[in-house]
């Protein structure tokens, strides 16, 4: 995850807490994070990494409830295409 380890300690330590409350392991969050990047690219749009984190973390939990738990790249695109991203802005 060498995007984790280039964001400033206090965002990292935000990243960590976060991940570790969920199932999914460290390549799904990565895999999941560049999904939704291309995703935001596709769109013209750009978010930041509290904004990253928080959808990324409302996905995770929105397949809490289902068994087995699907891939956190499909909830991400899932949502994605029902939602889009408010957050996100304009390039």
């Amino acid at each position: 995850m060498d995007w984790l380890q280039n964001l400033p300690s206090a965002e990292k330590k935000e990243w960590e807490e976060m991940m570790i409350g969920f199932a999914f392991d460290e390549d799904e969050w990565t895999a999941a994070r560049s999904q939704l990047s291309t995703l935001l690219q596709q769109d013209g749009k750009h978010a930041n990494e509290p904004a990253i984190r928080s959808y990324l973390s409302c996905c995770a939990e929105s397949g809490g409830h289902v068994h087995p738990l699907p891939p956190l790249t499909s909830l991400v695109a899932d949502l994605y295409k029902a939602y889009g991203m408010d957050s996100a802005e304009a390039v």
